[in-house]
Parts: structure tokens; C-alpha cells; sequence
């Protein structure tokens, strides 16, 4: 017991000093991985409340969920399951309360990603997106970078206020701004298939600020 809770304190120091936690090795596994394989589930806390990404992909195009449940750590699974459902009814209701409910969303494009702003100034993902058979009339892409804070199990996020995002680029064309004056939301033309995207960020390697980044096809209501 006491060999566990030094390796949590051992974490917390490496975390809270700047430690990567989303680096990825060779095998693309990540530090939140190996963790749900041991099935500790105090380290995944302490991981996903620093800011890991639940959703990376190890090359076998595995996440973090996936070794949990392999490995039968069920109670990992629901602690990353719960985290996801949070990222996710957090984003959207940040979403709806920005547009006053004027937008609605119809489907996310990829799931949600989480970048945390003091492990460096670029983000970037590979997804695969496949367009719906028919495309609701009117409906269009739009990528959101929220900047989100978490306090323990809660987390919030905005769509104003200071920005880090310079650029964003997908399958090597720039993306535009919706609004002029803020960069949180851009228009987003994914193709069939594999994308390639990645965002410019601010320098900001002492940042406790996380970035939750997700695309929605949308509709005006």
C-alpha cells in the first residue's frame, strides 16, 4: 500500500512539473494506457484530471478504454467512460450556451481531444471521417477548441476570453476563423477518409489551462 501511494505522489510531482503525459512511445501507447492495463485506478485519476487524452490511439489503434476492459479493470473502465461523458455533455452545453441554443448539433465528426497547453504550442490528430449517406440540408462543420479547466471530476470550459490558437490546418489547408475577432470556433472541411490536423498554439509551458478540441456537424435552428 505504501509502494502505491509513493508512486501516486511520484506521478503528482512528475505531473504537476510538466511531465508529458500524452507523449506517446514507439508502440503509440501512451502513460494513461499502461496505467488502465495495471488497472490502477487512482494514477488514471490523477491522469485524466491533469488533462491525459482518453481518445489517443496506440498504432493498433487502441485507446485508453480499450486496454481497461481488455484487461477487465472495470472499475478503470467506468472512471474513463464517466470522464468521456463529461468531456463531452460539457463541450455541448458550451456549444449551446455560446449560441444561445440558435445551433444544433447533429453529430460529432471525431471524438473529443484533450491537449494540455503547457505540453507544447502544436496539436495534432489523424481521424478518419465518413459523411453521412444524406447530409442534412443546411448543416455544415465547425471545429471547436474550447480552453477548459479542471477542478477534480469537474470540468469547465468557454469559447471567450484569451485565446492560444494561431492556426489551424487541415490536410494541409488553413481553416478559417468563424468570427474575426476569436479564434475558439472554425469553419471545417474534412474529406472521406483519412485527415491530417493540426493546430498552431501560443507558448505557454507554465499553462494549467487544458484545450478540448472537437468538430460537430451543425444546423442552425
Amino acid at each position: 500500500m505504501g509502494e502505491n501511494n509513493n508512486f501516486l505522489t511520484t506521478v503528482a510531482i512528475l505531473l504537476e512539473a510538466g511531465a508529458y503525459v500524452n507523449m506517446q512511445q514507439s508502440s503509440g501507447e501512451t502513460a494513461l494506457m499502461k496505467a488502465c492495463k495495471r488497472g490502477n485506478s487512482d494514477i488514471v485519476q490523477l491522469m485524466i484530471e491533469s488533462g491525459a487524452d482518453c481518445n489517443i490511439l496506440s498504432k493498433h489503434q487502441n485507446s485508453a478504454l480499450h486496454f481497461a476492459k481488455q484487461c477487465n479493470n472495470v472499475l478503470v473502465y467506468e472512471q474513463l467512460k464517466s470522464h468521456l461523458e463529461t468531456l463531452s455533455r460539457v463541450a455541448e452545453d458550451t456549444i449551446r450556451d455560446y449560441f444561445e441554443a440558435r445551433l444544433a448539433l447533429l453529430e460529432p465528426v471525431f471524438p473529443i481531444a484533450c491537449h494540455r497547453l503547457c505540453e507544447g504550442p502544436d496539436f495534432s490528430t489523424d481521424f478518419n471521417y465518413k459523411p453521412p449517406q444524406n447530409v442534412p440540408e443546411g448543416s455544415g462543420i465547425l471545429l471547436f477548441v474550447f480552453h477548459a479547466n479542471f477542478f477534480g471530476k469537474e470540468v469547465v470550459a468557454r469559447l471567450c476570453g484569451p485565446c492560444s490558437v494561431q492556426a489551424v490546418v487541415l490536410n494541409d489547408k488553413f481553416q478559417l476563423p468563424v468570427f474575426l475577432d476569436s479564434h475558439f470556433i472554425y469553419s471545417f472541411s474534412p474529406t472521406a477518409g483519412l485527415n491530417k490536423l493540426f493546430i498552431r498554439l501560443a507558448e505557454a509551458p507554465t499553462a494549467k489551462v487544458k484545450l478540448l478540441i472537437g468538430a460537430y456537424r451543425v444546423q442552425l435552428q
